[in-house]
């Protein structure tokens, strides 16, 4: 298959370049700013606003995989975010619509469910893809929107749409390498209750990338992505009753879901699983996964 990234030197675009030149397809690579990674693929330097640009690079390509985009909130002013994540989306899309592309992988996050919000009315337990979206920060509104265009232009008939949404993504390696192991204690405890002391490993993120690239779906469908275990290993029953005690379970007892494991995530991700057949593969206490303290 002919596919077009974007983004493909970013900390996931580089793993998921390499996963599907591995799988024997054809990649052609768009980032805005680094060279490429490697000689076995296609580059064009450029903006994914860039109109002209992304028509002539969709030109051929029989699918597209996005991730281009500002991926946080911070120091950078608040329109570059919208602007970027949402009319790069937009340009995206439409020109993969006028080119005939049959399948589009949209990078959303899990913050499009807007989980971290203090505020938000309709959490539940396990997290999963029917959770209420309840957006406020800028970067979680652009993943939102970003998804409601995916579902919008795959009900036009040209090609269908998956949206994936990561929650923190964890690289194999020294920890001590990870930005947030910097932090203090106190720092990382509420960092990590922001998405439910959940993570996925890059490669599990990458595979599930190739596997939207076939997977059943008809129109558009959103998968959050989470590794089977907790951030910390600490026992998940712990972090109920200490963080999140005050969420109910609608969909599932909280024994029969805590039975899954004494570390289980807090994210379910069933629906990755049976559509996609994804399985998250690695964890980082794993000691065959690659993790270094």
């Amino acid at each position: 298959m002919k596919i077009l990234v974007t983004g493909s030197t970013g900390g996931i675009g580089q793993w998921v370049v390499s996963r599907l030149l591995e799988a024997g397809h054809t990649v052609r690579a768009i980032d805005i700013t680094a060279q490429p990674l490697s000689s076995d693929y296609e580059y064009l330097p450029g903006d994914i606003r860039d109109i002209h640009l992304i028509r002539s690079a969709v030109q051929g390509m029989e699918a597209v995989v996005h991730l281009a985009a500002i991926p946080y909130d911070g120091d950078r002013q608040d329109e570059q975010v919208l602007d970027v994540n949402i009319r790069g989306t937009y340009t995206i899309l439409l020109a993969s619509q006028e080119a005939g592309v049959r399948r589009v992988v949209n990078f959303s996050s899990i913050n499009a469910i807007g989980q971290a919000e203090p505020t938000h009315p309709g959490l539940y337990l396990p997290l999963d893809d029917d959770t209420p979206h309840h957006n406020v920060r800028n970067y979680s509104l652009s993943k939102h929107v970003g998804e409601a265009m995916c579902s919008a232009f795959s009900r036009r008939g040209v090609f269908s749409a998956v949206s994936l949404r990561p929650t923190l993504v964890t690289h194999p390696g020294p920890a001590k390498q990870h930005w947030w192991n910097f932090m203090p204690e106190e720092a990382k405890i509420r960092f990590a209750t922001k998405d439910f002391w959940s993570y996925v490993d890059v490669r599990d993120v990458a595979e599930a990338a190739l596997l939207s690239l076939t997977a059943p779906v008809e129109h558009h469908q959103a998968f959050l992505l989470s590794a089977a275990d907790n951030r910390y290993h600490t026992p998940t029953a712990e972090i109920v009753e200490k963080y999140f005690a005050h969420l109910p379970w609608p969909k599932i007892s909280r024994e029969a879901y805590l039975a899954r494991g004494e570390y289980v995530s807090l994210l379910n991700c069933d629906s990755a699983k049976e559509v996609l057949g994804w399985q998250p593969r690695w964890s980082q206490f794993d000691p065959a996964a690659g993790y270094m303290s």
